[in-house]
């Protein structure tokens, strides 16, 4: 057949490396590493989100395990000193898989990008919180000035009866 594509068929231990590359120490792009081995990008990229999937990657238990937050750093801390197969028997020996480290990652790099937001959101509020304040200031001097105004015209009226009533 002419222009067919026949899908290559890579190893899980072959997947493995690719992930762990992708994921280790220096982090490779998947373009990057689709240039150096020769595997497609989409591939890579598939890989890495799959990698929970895959044998020796995936927890023992179904049960996804709630991590605490000194332990996620603990371990992206020593994950990104790792490289290889020393990544990965040090995620299977944790019962962590890539796909949760990179999860965490994503999680960190959005928090960061978010704070930055965040900052900006609460900028803006407090402009809009002094703006505010300063027109309700105006609004209640201006009260204060109908107030004494009312006050005086009011006393001006009495005085005027007083002075009516004594004729």
């Amino acid at each position: 057949m002419i222009g067919s594509h026949v899908p290559k068929l890579y190893s899980v231990a072959f997947k493995q490396k690719m992930v762990a590359r992708l994921i280790g120490k220096h982090p490779t792009s998947a373009c990057q590493l689709s240039k150096e081995s020769g595997v497609s990008q989409d591939a890579l990229s598939r890989w890495r989100r799959e990698a929970s999937s895959l044998p020796m990657m995936a927890p023992k238990k179904l049960k996804r395990r709630t991590w605490p937050l000194n332990q996620k750093i603990e371990i992206l801390a020593a994950v990104g000193k790792l490289e290889g197969q020393e990544l990965l028997a040090y995620l299977q020996r944790e019962g962590v898989t890539p796909a949760e480290i990179e999860r965490w990652r994503r999680a960190l790099d959005e928090d960061g990008a978010s704070s930055v937001i965040v900052t900006k959101q609460v900028k803006q509020l407090e402009r809009e919180l002094a703006r505010k304040d300063k027109a309700l200031a105006e609004a209640a001097a201006l009260l204060i000035l109908k107030k004494k105004l009312e006050d005086y015209y009011s006393a001006d009226e009495d005085e005027s009866t007083d002075e009516e009533s004594e004729k």
